[in-house]
Formats: structure tokens, sequence, C-alpha cells
């Protein structure tokens, strides 16, 4: 894969993403003339944190456009079960680097 570096912060980045992996710049805008509108760019910092902080009503499965979950998560929320498992889904994300986030969660909605 090639790489090009992004403008604003000079860091080496993949040329097939859209935001800059380090200060999150977008990167050749006239190439996304062509792109799918329906594409979504969530933040895995944000994602992470409603993991951590409001996992146990399933907030970040909704941000991630799994609703299905989040609703179970929210279903079951009386229960320690969310909780235990936004943790864990916490951890999951912030030992996934950027690239993985994206390809998992920045796709097609």
């Amino acid at each position: 894969m090639s790489r090009l570096t992004c403008p604003h912060c000079n860091h080496s980045t993949l040329d097939h993403l859209a935001l800059c992996q380090h200060c999150k710049t977008a990167l050749h805008l006239e190439a996304l003339a062509g792109v799918d509108p329906h594409v979504r760019v969530r933040s895995q910092y944000l994602a992470q944190r409603y993991s951590m902080i409001l996992g146990t009503f399933g907030v970040h499965k909704f941000y991630l456009g799994e609703p299905l979950r989040g609703s179970l998560y929210l279903a079951f929320s009386w229960t320690l079960v969310p909780t235990v498992l936004g943790i864990i889904d916490s951890i999951k994300m912030a030992k996934m680097d950027s690239e993985q986030f994206e390809q998992r969660w920045c796709a097609h909605s």
C-alpha cells in the first residue's frame, strides 16, 4: 500500500484513508467527489469513552451503528452483564489501531 504525507501535520498515512490518522485532517477531498455519501466517520476516542462511561446502556453500540446490540445492552442494563461487556469493549477499542477501527466501523452504515 502506498502512503502520503498529511499537509497539516506532515505525518505519513495510508493514501486510501479519508482522514489523517494523527490529526484527523481530511485528505485529498477532490477524490471524495464520487464517494458514497452514506459513509460514516466515527471517532475511536469517543466510541471508547462511551463504552467505558455509558456502556451499561449500550450508548457506544448505538454510536457505532449497531442498534440491535445497543437495544440488548439497554434491555439488560439492570444486570451487571452490559457493564462488564462495555468495559471489555472499551479495552478492545483501546488496543485497536485506527486503521482496524476505520475498517470495522467507518464503512457503510
